[in-house]
């Protein structure tokens, strides 16, 4: 982290409280704390990207790039900044020039479980699926703790046996995973396994109400249970 003036430390308090806040998804907190460091030191690189995620993690992708690429003309060899501005770029759909930044981001650090997911994902949009496979193979040596990566492999395991084991890894390591919920929603329907799927589903309703994917979801496994 960039050394802070003595006279500023406190705000080094509303950075870490801010990051606490985010990890507990209270994102109106998190943004208020991030908020008050930056009006302190409006120049810190963690500082900004720290209120980068939190747009980011809000689904204002646009925002959290700008917040990413500030950081990067203060501190251009910033390595999590790069990847993060790349996670971003592929949210926005613009998934070759994210693909670019995780080239050159590789050539740098190739041990790096989630610049290696995230390379696969771009892979993946790009229709490139062998290419993506041996990213996803190389997230999984360097950082298997990262549940959208047992979701990926999931979904590229034909057999619905295999892909369940896949899924159920990832769904211990995050319980509120929606991705993750509907793909287990569906694998286990697919084995007539009725019951555990409406359990599932259910799950998933918790975590997105309003999902009109889990609605139809749902109905799918009320009409199986008849």
């Amino acid at each position: 982290m960039k050394e802070i003036p003595k006279s500023k430390r406190y705000a080094l308090g509303w950075y870490n409280e801010g990051i606490t806040r985010l990890n507990i998804k209270d994102y109106e907190e998190a943004m208020e704390f991030f908020h008050k460091a930056l009006e302190t030191i409006p120049d810190h690189p963690d500082f900004l990207i720290g209120l980068g995620d939190v747009f980011f993690a809000t689904g204002r992708f646009k925002e959290a790039y700008e917040k990413y690429i500030q950081t990067l003309h203060l501190e251009p060899d910033n390595f999590q900044a790069w990847l993060k501005t790349g996670i971003a770029l592929l949210r926005l759909k613009k998934t070759e020039e994210a693909l670019e930044v995780f080239d050159a981001l590789v050539e740098q650090n190739a041990y790096d479980g989630e610049l290696w997911l995230a390379h696969g994902l771009a892979l993946l949009d790009l229709g490139q699926k062998e290419k993506a496979r041996v990213s996803f193979i190389n997230a999984r040596r360097y950082k298997p703790n990262q549940p959208a990566l047992w979701y990926e492999l999931a979904r590229m395991e034909k057999d619905d046996i295999g892909a369940l084991q896949l899924l159920q890894r990832g769904y211990h390591m995050d319980v509120t995973n929606l991705d993750i919920l509907i793909e287990l929603t569906i694998r286990l329907l697919a084995l007539g396994r009725v019951e555990e799927s409406l359990q599932y589903c259910e799950r998933a309703r918790e975590v997105a109400p309003e999902s009109p994917r889990v609605h139809k979801l749902m109905q799918q496994c009320l009409d199986a249970m008849k």
